[in-house]
């Protein structure tokens, strides 16, 4: 007999993150044994107990499946968004759940995870474990050495202080900076509000990294299946964490 929090069950399904997982028991979406639940933290019997949601069958059998999307600009995250037709989740052909490892603005473009794997979206997306994306970044003006290490050091942004980054200019004029930038969290907006905090406006944004997952062989607005190194990295963190 082996008990596990909802969430982690939920997630081992292949349905949703832990986090969205909580977020389902706390709308009153999940069942066991037929009567609805709404205590994040109860515990279920994986061998024994019959979960639900939205009277949907829950099973552990399910393959893990794992692609990258170079998400276009305009595209929202979301799996469904009534006032939103473009939804980058509908560019993967694959009919299944599936569900994005954090998110991209609809202003923001680049690589964006998509799988069934619970577990491995909470790790690549937790603060506490820390894994880096990286991100090329295009702003209206020219970003001197002093406050490029300003930036790297952590900025006070309303309610919370950047961890330390690593930025890499590649092209500097008078009227604009191309870097890249190297962040272990993913807070709202994170990336333009830490320039807005410093006087630049963000044009363009791209994400090119997560973890060891990369944009190699994926033109925009495609995607394919993680590679054999990629998978490889998966198992990895999986272990490690």
């Amino acid at each position: 007999m082996a008990k596990v929090r909802i969430n982690k069950y939920i997630s081992q399904c292949g349905y949703a993150s832990r986090r969205k997982a909580d977020e389902l028991v706390k709308d009153g979406k999940v069942s066991v044994n037929g009567k609805i639940i709404d205590e994040p933290g109860f515990l279920v019997d994986e061998d024994e107990d019959c979960v639900k949601i939205e009277n949907k069958l829950l099973s552990q059998k399910a393959n893990n499946l794992y692609y990258v999307l170079n998400k276009p600009l305009g595209y929202l995250s979301s799996n469904s968004d009534p006032h939103n037709a473009l939804l980058a989740r509908d560019l993967i052909r694959y009919k299944g759940h599936l569900f994005s490892v954090g998110r991209l603005d609809s202003d923001t473009e680049g690589l964006l995870i998509y799988t069934n794997d619970g577990d491995f979206a909470n790790i690549m997306t937790h603060p506490s474990y820390e894994i880096s994306k990286k991100y090329e970044v295009l702003i209206d003006g020219f970003l001197d050495d002093e406050t490029k290490g300003k930036i790297e050091k952590g900025l006070k942004i309303e309610d919370y202080i950047t961890k330390e980054c690593k930025i890499d200019i590649k092209k500097r004029t008078k009227k604009s900076s191309r870097l890249t930038i190297v962040i272990s969290e993913g807070k709202n907006r994170q990336i333009r509000k830490m320039f807005e905090e410093v006087g630049f406006s963000v044009i363009a944004l791209r994400r090119l990294t997560h973890g060891k997952i990369t944009l190699d062989g994926v033109a925009e607005g495609k995607y394919r299946e993680f590679s054999r190194e990629e998978l490889e990295y998966v198992q990895f963190i999986k272990n490690k964490y």
